[in-house]
Formats: C-alpha cells, sequence, structure tokens
C-alpha cells in the first residue's frame, strides 16, 4: 500500500482509515464526531473550510494537530479571523488565502493575530503580481512579522542556504506524496494538477514529475528559477507568461543575499 496523504472530506474518512489524512469540513463539530476513534498519528492536520463556523470545539480537542483556516473570499472573510485567535493556544494554524484583488488585507490581519499564512497564488495576472510584490515587502521588511508567510517564506530560506524546494512541496502540492478526494470520492492529484493524467510511475519522485510532466516547457528547462519553481506557474495554462513571477522570485533571491550579507558582518 502506498503512503500518499489524502486530503479528504469529513464524510469520507471510514473509507481511508489507517491511511495518513488531512481531513476538511465545514462543521468543527463534525470533525470531532467523524474522528473520535482516528488514530491521532496518522492525522497530518484538519482544514476548516467555513470562517463563520464557530471552531472554539477544536481549543482542547487532539491538542497541537495543526489546522488550516481555508479563505474563499479573502477581501470579505478577512475579519471572520478575529473569532478564530484561541485555536492557537491549542493548535499551530495556518490560514490558506487565495491570490485575488484585497487579499493584502487579509494576509496582514492573518499575521497581526500570529496565524501563518499560506497563498494559493494561482497564476497572477499583472495587478495580483504587484499586489504580491506588496505582501513580499510587508514580509520581509515588517518588524512586527514573526510567522511564515509562504511561499516568500521557504523560498527565501531556499535561497539563502542554496537548497530550493520546489512550490510543489511548499504549497501542499507535490503529486509524489499528496493525493485530493473529491466530495463524491473521485481521487485525483492534488491542487492544479486534478484531472492530469499521469505518465510517470506510481512511485516516481518528484525530481521525475518536474523532469517528464511538471516543467518540460522551453522556457522553464532554460529558467534561472526552475529549481524554486519546479514548474509551478505553468499550470493549469501552459501559456502563461512568467515574468512577473520571474521578478518576485528575483526579488526574493535579492534579500536573501542581502540578508547574507547582513548575518556575515555581523560582529560575533
Amino acid at each position: 500500500m502506498n503512503d500518499f496523504i489524502y486530503e479528504v472530506p469529513v464524510e469520507r474518512v471510514s473509507a481511508y482509515r489507517g491511511r495518513r489524512l488531512i481531513v476538511r469540513a465545514h462543521e468543527p463539530a463534525t470533525l470531532i464526531t467523524a474522528l473520535a476513534d482516528e488514530e491521532f498519528e496518522r492525522l497530518v492536520g484538519l482544514r476548516l473550510l467555513s470562517l463563520a463556523a464557530d471552531s472554539e470545539p477544536l481549543n482542547a480537542w487532539a491538542p497541537e494537530l495543526p489546522v488550516d483556516l481555508v479563505m474563499a473570499d479573502p477581501g470579505a472573510e478577512f475579519p471572520l479571523l478575529y473569532r478564530h485567535a484561541e485555536l492557537l493556544e491549542h493548535h499551530p494554524v495556518r490560514v490558506m488565502i487565495p491570490v485575488r484583488p484585497g487579499f493584502a488585507r487579509a494576509v496582514k490581519v492573518a499575521v497581526s493575530l500570529h496565524f501563518a499564512v499560506w497563498l494559493e497564488p494561482g497564476q497572477p495576472e499583472p495587478a495580483l503580481i504587484e499586489e504580491l510584490a506588496e505582501v513580499m515587502a510587508f514580509y520581509l521588511r515588517q518588524p512586527t512579522v514573526a510567522q511564515p508567510v509562504e511561499f516568500f517564506h521557504s523560498t527565501l530560506l531556499g535561497f539563502y542556504h542554496d537548497d530550493p524546494a520546489p512550490l510543489w512541496v511548499v504549497l501542499d502540492a507535490d503529486p509524489e506524496c499528496l493525493r485530493h478526494v473529491a466530495d463524491e470520492g473521485a481521487e485525483s492529484l492534488p491542487g492544479r494538477l486534478a484531472g492530469v493524467e499521469a505518465t510517470v510511475a506510481a512511485d516516481a519522485d518528484l525530481g521525475e514529475w518536474i523532469a517528464r510532466v511538471l516543467a518540460t516547457a522551453d522556457e522553464c528547462r532554460n529558467c534561472e528559477f526552475l529549481p524554486s519553481c519546479g514548474g509551478y506557474f505553468k499550470w493549469p495554462r501552459r501559456d502563461y507568461d512568467c515574468a512577473g513571477v520571474k521578478r518576485l522570485f528575483g526579488l526574493l533571491r535579492e534579500a536573501a543575499a542581502e540578508l547574507r550579507r547582513d548575518l556575515g558582518s555581523a560582529p560575533v
């Protein structure tokens, strides 16, 4: 049996017992009921799909189990983050924010509440590239930021240590490790790869996926940022113009070099 991590709706938990699971639901109470007899060591995390739901039942349940708060409309939903701040006393929590107009405000509120942030960048158009650059500057320069904002955080560290991690890993979309289970039960590759037919062996590692499937465009093969991106921004539209995201990668590389210089010149 493979050891994929399956992201499953709470209604499908019984079909995946014994597997490593990320379980999603709109109501926390349904999670507690469905997972009452689950082996917690096989639970990777929980995803709460409705910020309007009351998360208080999760506070004292399964302490230290990671919880994701999933936003659908960051421009409208950011005030709802305040009602979930108590979760941090019991669980590591991150807010999953789609990059849509106005998302920057949601990031700033999440960080002010000490939530980690995970951005789903999509294939951003020029206006969103500018908003991403604004949020990146906030993450890099604002001294009160104490939580990671992904994908900026891991990409910066990859440049700093010269050990890049492709965005497929950073943003929970690694086809080597993850599978998504739809509400009706159909299994697929994770995230933006849903519907893609695998043309590699079932046990292929991510490097083979990138070389043979994910980054086959000439622009990817010749790109200086391939180790950090892995072809992530070429999905689902393979003709996406990467000029804007290359600029973002360049800014992160410059920030890593600046950090290295600053630390190198600091008194011992």
